[in-house]
């Protein structure tokens, strides 16, 4: 009986405990209802605030594009960048100016000043991140290279796809792609094929050392002239390079379109030119040989020589024997 009397007792004050706390909520939810209509009319304004920056943003970026269209000084890909930038902080700008308007106690600069040691410990964390993207920027509006060109980064070699914030993107001659980080990139020696219209080549032909020279060099500047896609100025340039052990080797230069297709396919034709043309005038084209001159032992009298060193030393004895 107790223990019932008990629960009786408990009850109401558990049922007290619940009403009281569904009034705190209900409460709750009235005074934040109060203050959201308080507050509407402000919050309209500020939404208002922010579509305005937000419908200027897109105008920002659509005139940074036009303008670099027009005045051809910027890359798309940097236009279309900065046009995003721009466009970003319009929107942060947009939101400053909306919060203010809802909130007129908030201070943007408390936040900055908040977000100050936050920034530093970011750019801590995405050091190589932020590296690239500088990089980037500094790569589309120096424009060392640009999209299409022929270029060569430390074992790469290929032609440019793409340059974004991030990375630079190379179709290898040997149709891979390679992706190279933009501050590697900056940071590394750049050999760009394609930075001008044409290109030298050069070739050095060997002919044998009882041939012409002059006869060879006219041989070989006829096939380069007479050959497709060899520019005409400047006009090829032959001259004697080396004496070497086995030939007489001639330097051949001459100027082309400088894709490294066109180069190959040239160079071939030039190459094989050559070598039939001096064929065809008995021009020989040597490989490396070597050539052993050997000294017989015996004399004419049958008598075997003494090594030079013998010979010398026998000599200089009898000469102080007869003094």
């Amino acid at each position: 009986m107790q223990l019932v009397n008990l629960v009786r007792l408990q009850q109401p004050a558990q049922d007290q405990t619940v009403s009281d706390g569904l009034q705190t909520v209900w409460q709750t939810f009235r005074e934040m209802g109060g203050f959201l209509l308080e507050r509407l009319p402000y919050i309209g304004v500020g939404v208002v605030v922010f579509f305005l920056f937000l419908f200027a943003s897109r105008l920002v970026r659509s005139l940074i594009r036009r303008f670099a269209t027009r005045i051809h000084a910027l890359d798309e890909t940097l236009a279309d960048l900065l046009g995003k930038i721009a466009g970003a902080i319009t929107v942060i700008l947009g939101f400053f100016a909306a919060a203010v308007a809802i909130f007129p106690a908030f201070k943007p600069g408390d936040l900055i000043a908040g977000l100050g040691i936050t920034s530093v410990a970011i750019g801590f964390a995405f050091k190589d991140i932020l590296q690239n993207f500088f990089a980037g920027i500094l790569i589309l509006l120096r424009r060392p290279f640009k999209v299409g060109d022929q270029i060569r980064v430390k074992e790469f070699e290929g032609t440019v796809e793409e340059i974004n914030t991030r990375s630079t993107r190379l179709k290898t001659y040997d149709g891979e792609r390679a992706i190279l980080p933009n501050g590697d990139v900056y940071t590394s020696a750049i050999l760009v094929r394609t930075a001008y219209d044409r290109r030298r080549v050069k070739m050095v032909i060997g002919i044998g050392y009882e041939d012409a020279i002059e006869e060879a060099r006219q041989v070989i500047r006829q096939v380069v002239e007479s050959t497709g896609g060899v520019l005409p100025e400047p006009g090829p340039w032959i001259y004697v390079s080396e004496l070497a052990p086995s030939s007489v080797n001639l330097t051949v230069y001459f100027w082309v379109e400088s894709h490294q297709a066109n180069l190959l396919k040239v160079s071939d034709n030039v190459m094989t030119g050559i070598k039939l043309a001096l064929d065809k005038a008995s021009i020989d084209m040597p490989y490396p040989h070597t050539v052993l001159l050997m000294k017989s032992s015996v004399d004419d009298s049958g008598e075997k020589d003494a090594p030079a060193g013998s010979s010398r030393q026998d000599n200089h004895r009898q000469n102080g024997q007869n003094r």
